[in-house]
C-alpha cells in the first residue's frame, strides 16, 4: 500500500482498515508502516475528528472491571509489573506487540488501543458526567453556567485562555483537563467563601512551621488541629472528591487575593496518604509561594507519579523531611530488611504516627505488603467526608 495524506473521512475509514489488518498480522514485517499510519490517524483525528473511542487506558481499566483482572494478571500481555504500572499511569504508551497481546488476550479493539487520549479543548466540551459529579458534592451547575463558573473562580476573562493557564502537572496523561479544571475552580470558589483565622504573611511560614504541623499528626485530633493551625496561618484546606476522568490527591492553588490554597481529595482513605499529600501541597506553598502568585501557575498532583519536575521533586524532599527527618532515618535500617523496630524507632524520634512510617517505608521500597498491617486506612474521610466515606470505601 502507497502510503498517502489523510484528507476527509473516507481516508481516516480506509487508513483504520489498514492499520487493523497489519495489526492482526501478528508480525514484525509491518512494524515501520504501522507506526506511520497510526502517526498519520492521531494528526488527522487530532485536528478535524472527534475520537469516539476511548483511550488506551480507559480501555483496558474497563475491560480490568468487566473481567475481575487485577494489574499482576495484564502481565502476560504487557510485560513485567513494572511495566504494567507505567502503562496504567500513562507514563508509558503501548507498544505494538503490547497492542497486539491485549487484543488478541483480552478482546480489547485495536481501535480503542491505537486511540489517541482526546483533551478538552474548550470549556463547552467537559464532560457532563463531571458536571453531574460536581453538582452531588453541593453545587448546582448547568452546562450554560460552565463558561462563566471556571473563568470567574479562576480570575480569568476570557474562556478560550483557561486552557493556556499555567499548570504544573503531576498528572497522567489520561486525565480529562476539562474535568481537572473544573474541579480546581470548584476548589477555589469554597476557598474564597471560606472565613479564615488571620490574613497569609509569606515571612511566617517556613520550613520549621511544616515540622510543627508534621508533629500533630501523632495527637488524636491532629487533624482538626493541623486544620485550625493552617487558618490561623492564612491558609485554605478544602477536601474536594475528584471528579470523573481525573486522577489526583492534590493541589496547590491561590484566590484572587493571593491567600494560598490546599485541595485534597481523599483518594485513598489512609492517615500517610493524607499528611504526605498534606505537607506536599504546603512544600509548594513554601517553596513556590511566587511562581502562585506571580507565575499564575497552580500545582496538580497524583501521587502515584514519580516526577522529574524539579519543583516537584523539591516538594517531594522537603514533605519527607519534614514528617520524618533524615537524621532519623540514618539510625535505624531503612532498607528491605528494616524490621517493626526500626519503624517503632522512627516513628518515636519522629513524633508521627506509625502509620506514617510504615506508609513512607512502602513508598520508599516499592512493597506495599510488608507492614501493610500497620497502616491506618478508613479514618481520614470519615473525619472530613462525613456521610460520604461509606460511599467512597
Amino acid at each position: 500500500m502507497t502510503i498517502k495524506p489523510i484528507r476527509n473521512a473516507s481516508d481516516l475509514s480506509a487508513t483504520k482498515a489498514r492499520l487493523a489488518s497489519l495489526l492482526a498480522k501478528n508480525s514484525g514485517e509491518f512494524d515501520d508502516e504501522i507506526e506511520v499510519l497510526t502517526t498519520l490517524i492521531e494528526q488527522y483525528e487530532e485536528k478535524f475528528a472527534r475520537v469516539d473511542a476511548p483511550d488506551p487506558i480507559a480501555a483496558i481499566k474497563f475491560r480490568m472491571e468487566e473481567k475481575g483482572l487485577t494489574p499482576r494478571q495484564l502481565e502476560p500481555f504487557i510485560g513485567s509489573r513494572a511495566r504494567v504500572s507505567e502503562v496504567l499511569t500513562g507514563k508509558r504508551s503501548l507498544s505494538i506487540d503490547m497492542i497486539r497481546s491485549l487484543h488478541e488476550g483480552l478482546g480489547i479493539p485495536y481501535a480503542s488501543l491505537v486511540a489517541r487520549p482526546r483533551k478538552t479543548e474548550s470549556v463547552d466540551e467537559i464532560s457532563g458526567s463531571a458536571i453531574r459529579h460536581l453538582n452531588t458534592l453541593g453545587f448546582s451547575l448547568d452546562r450554560e453556567e460552565i463558561s462563566h463558573f471556571i473563568p470567574a473562580s479562576l480570575q480569568q476573562t476570557v474562556p478560550s485562555a483557561l486552557l493556556r493557564k499555567t499548570r504544573t502537572q503531576r498528572a497522567a496523561s489520561k486525565t480529562d483537563q476539562g474535568a481537572l479544571l473544573l474541579w480546581q475552580a470548584a476548589v477555589l470558589q469554597r476557598a474564597e467563601a471560606l472565613t479564615l483565622a488571620n490574613i497569609f504573611d509569606r515571612s511566617e511560614f517556613s520550613r520549621a512551621t511544616l515540622r510543627r504541623l508534621a508533629k500533630l499528626s501523632s495527637k488524636i485530633d491532629g487533624i482538626k488541629r493541623a486544620l485550625d493551625s493552617l487558618s490561623n496561618l492564612g491558609i485554605a484546606v478544602i477536601v474536594m472528591p475528584s471528579l470523573p476522568g481525573t486522577f489526583l490527591d492534590g493541589a496547590a492553588m491561590v484566590t484572587s487575593t493571593n491567600a494560598p490554597v490546599v485541595g485534597l481529595t481523599l483518594r485513598y482513605d489512609r492517615a500517610d496518604n493524607f499528611w504526605f499529600t498534606l505537607l506536599h501541597e504546603l512544600s509548594h506553598i513554601c517553596l513556590h509561594y511566587e511562581a502562585l502568585v506571580d507565575g499564575h501557575t497552580t500545582f496538580v498532583d497524583d501521587m502515584e507519579i514519580i516526577s522529574d519536575d524539579v519543583r516537584e521533586q523539591q516538594a517531594d524532599a522537603l514533605a519527607q523531611e519534614s514528617l520524618i527527618p533524615s537524621s532519623i532515618l540514618e539510625q535505624v535500617v531503612w532498607s528491605p530488611d528494616s524490621s517493626f523496630d526500626d519503624i517503632t524507632t522512627v516513628s518515636a524520634r519522629a513524633l508521627v504516627p506509625v502509620t506514617v512510617v510504615a506508609g513512607r517505608w512502602q513508598r520508599d521500597h516499592q512493597n506495599y505488603k510488608k507492614f501493610s498491617r500497620l497502616i491506618d486506612r478508613s479514618s481520614v474521610r470519615a473525619l472530613l467526608l462525613p456521610g460520604k466515606a461509606a460511599d467512597r470505601s
